[in-house]
């Protein structure tokens, strides 16, 4: 006779999930947040397609369509134009992720 397989609880999930999620922090904090900003090159392309756009406000160095301010926007990786004139690297920041897993799973590991 075979068991039924069960999934945790479901406070048990949150646990793991709220567990995962101060390990990530953590990790990104350490790391000074650099996992979740693109390279000073990809960023010095998306600002400057932002700064030629006539939807950008350069006083205020906002976005007129989003309202976001430019400069921030334009450094997170997983953010894109809503014009679409300059995508977000999702990939990129699920290779990144899938690494930050491995590095908190090898610092668990030693600090046991």
């Amino acid at each position: 006779m075979s068991e039924k397989k069960q999934y945790p609880s479901i406070g048990e999930q949150a646990k793991n999930l709220a567990n995962f999620s101060w390990e990530l922090i953590q990790h990104i904090h350490k790391n000074q947040g650099s996992a979740l900003t693109v390279s000073d090159e990809v960023y010095i392309e998306r600002t400057t397609i932002c700064k030629s756009c006539e939807r950008f406000d350069d006083l205020e160095k906002r976005c007129f369509e989003c309202g976001c301010y430019v400069p921030a926007k334009a450094k997170i990786i997983v953010d894109s134009c809503p014009l679409n004139k300059w995508k977000d690297l999702s990939k990129e920041w699920e290779e990144t992720f899938n690494s930050m897993v491995e590095n908190i799973e090898t610092d668990k590991k030693e600090g046991e």
